[in-house]
């Protein structure tokens, strides 16, 4: 990577990596707690949410925040079981039995321990989530985006974005989140040369950025997010 890509990747990620990014962003909606684990169950609903029109889904997380109020006791409270077989459409392919069937599962996590963590480093969030319409099965190709983005927001630390929350997962092992845009951006720079966003592709780009972020190289979703290329 030459040094002026370097440095237009550098000057992107401090531009973009601030606290007015929050604003318009779906890790806003995790901001707004301070007990962790409400964050941690905002944040899975609202990076579960997060694809399509970026002012639509914002709409439909807004409208299912003021519903839950505490997310964490939402869950636990069991609620959500009003919408069990409801079949008709929360956002575009998620239906509200949908919404019911992550709620269940998410009880069922935080019944047995105190923190999604626990499913990340015994690599079994998938297996726990099998069946979920948004949630990527096990050994999946595909990017994954929506659970990266997640995972970046628990683990960076000493972010004005990110949370920090989880300590037993390293920064320097996240995946950048890989959609449309950043893997555009990256095929624009020569960052890949790959010609599908999948998680070969996701890997790969993150090794780039790990040239300029060694211990953090999930930096470069903000970099690629707001880099200018011409």
């Amino acid at each position: 990577m030459d040094q002026e890509i370097i440095l237009k990747l550098r000057q992107a990620a401090d531009r973009y990596e601030c606290a007015e990014f929050i604003k318009a962003d779906p890790v806003q909606f995790p901001h707004r707690f301070s007990d962790r684990r409400d964050i941690e169950v905002s944040a899975f609903i609202s990076a579960w949410m997060a694809y399509g029109s970026r002012k639509v889904f914002l709409g439909v997380l807004e409208r299912l925040h003021a519903m839950m109020g505490s997310p964490y006791s939402y869950i636990m409270s069991g609620e959500w079981a009003v919408f069990r077989g409801n079949a008709s459409c929360l956002y575009r392919f998620y239906t509200w039995n949908d919404f019911a069937v992550l709620c269940e599962r998410l009880k069922g996590v935080y019944e047995r321990t105190d923190s999604l963590e626990d499913l990340f480093v015994a690599g079994t969030l998938c297996t726990e989530f099998y069946g979920v319409n948004g949630i990527p099965v096990p050994g999946s190709p595909s990017a994954n985006k929506r659970i990266h983005m997640f995972l970046r927001w628990m683990v960076r630390r000493d972010s004005p974005v990110d949370f920090g929350l989880w300590t037993r997962l390293s920064p320097r092992d996240l995946l950048v989140p890989l959609d449309t845009h950043v893997y555009q951006v990256a095929l624009r720079l020569g960052l890949t040369g790959r010609r599908s966003a999948d998680l070969k592709t996701a890997v790969e780009i993150t090794r780039q950025m790990a040239q300029i972020w060694p211990d953090d190289p999930a930096r470069g979703d903000f970099a690629l997010y707001g880099a200018e290329v011409s």
